[in-house]
């Protein structure tokens, strides 16, 4: 339990980390351009928080539909134009550009993009931080994913994903009451990141999620439900040709006011089938 929440801080700093380095490569890459310091203001201040909300949105609607959008045979299209398309502006661009290499959009498949998509189970600790009882505790859990891949050839990476996880059930103690808490998340994320070295790759991880919770103390339960936001950093490596596997931290908010108020986070294995 300690162990998770000494990575809080950390986690933080390493996934705006992984955003950095995303800008820091495009930066590298369009020379070309001289953006003016009214570009750069109105990129920085307008332009690029407009794309990333896009992108969250167009990740609802995309996780939203993709049972259906797999079974029609346009998932590949609909995650890019909904989801990649514009959180490569948000991320990848230099600051004040108005192009960008290896947009998604211009690349073919198979020359410079790749797209998959991939099944993933993941299993790991989750720690329990409940704020309105001021009580804390651990539990192993899992979730199982579905989602979509894309690779593009300077070594970015974007991935689409609808899942469940379960957080366990945690067995508290308060002044000598003891109680259980289990919750549950059903969730739609978008993770981004770079190959770092050989194949492995370092990822960050936004998206939202809609919780349940369950309290059982002595003969009485009670229940609360709601929305909340997700984010976490991970790496990832392929060690075959259709199998990944990779270890993350995602910190999620499970927030009802004066109802259930909590952040659980997570240290997760996963293992992904690619197909």
């Amino acid at each position: 339990m300690r162990f998770l929440a000494a990575f809080k801080k950390p986690l933080q700093v390493s996934l705006a980390a992984v955003l950095l380095l995303s800008g820091t490569v495009a930066t590298a890459q369009t020379v070309e351009e001289d953006p003016s310091a009214g570009a750069m203001v109105i990129d920085a201040v307008l332009a690029r928080p407009l794309y990333f909300a896009l992108s969250q949105v167009g990740s609802l609607v995309y996780g939203a539909t993709l049972p259906f959008t797999l079974l029609g045979g346009n998932a590949e299209q609909a995650a890019e134009t909904l989801v990649v398309t514009p959180l490569q502006a948000a991320f990848v661009r230099c600051l004040g550009c108005g192009k960008m290499p290896n947009q998604v959009g211009e690349l073919k498949e198979g020359e410079g993009k790749f797209i998959r998509h991939f099944v993933m189970l993941s299993a790991g600790q989750a720690n329990y931080s409940e704020s309105l009882v001021d009580v804390s505790g651990s539990a192993i859990g899992g979730g199982l994913f579905l989602g979509t891949h894309f690779s593009l050839n300077d070594d970015s990476r974007y991935d689409v994903l609808l899942g469940y996880r379960t957080f366990g059930t945690a067995e508290l103690d308060k002044n000598g009451t003891e109680f259980e808490d289990t919750a549950s998340s059903i969730q739609i994320a978008s993770r981004f990141g770079k190959r770092i070295f050989w194949d492995l790759e370092l990822m960050g991880k936004l998206g939202l999620h809609r919780w349940s919770a369950e309290r059982k103390v002595n003969n009485s339960t009670s229940s609360s439900s709601g929305f909340g936001f997700l984010y976490g950093i991970g790496v990832e490596r392929f060690v075959s040709d259709n199998l990944r596997l990779g270890l993350d931290y995602t910190v999620y908010s499970l927030n009802k006011k004066d109802e259930y108020e909590a952040d659980v986070s997570t240290a997760d294995l996963n293992i992904s089938y690619m197909f």
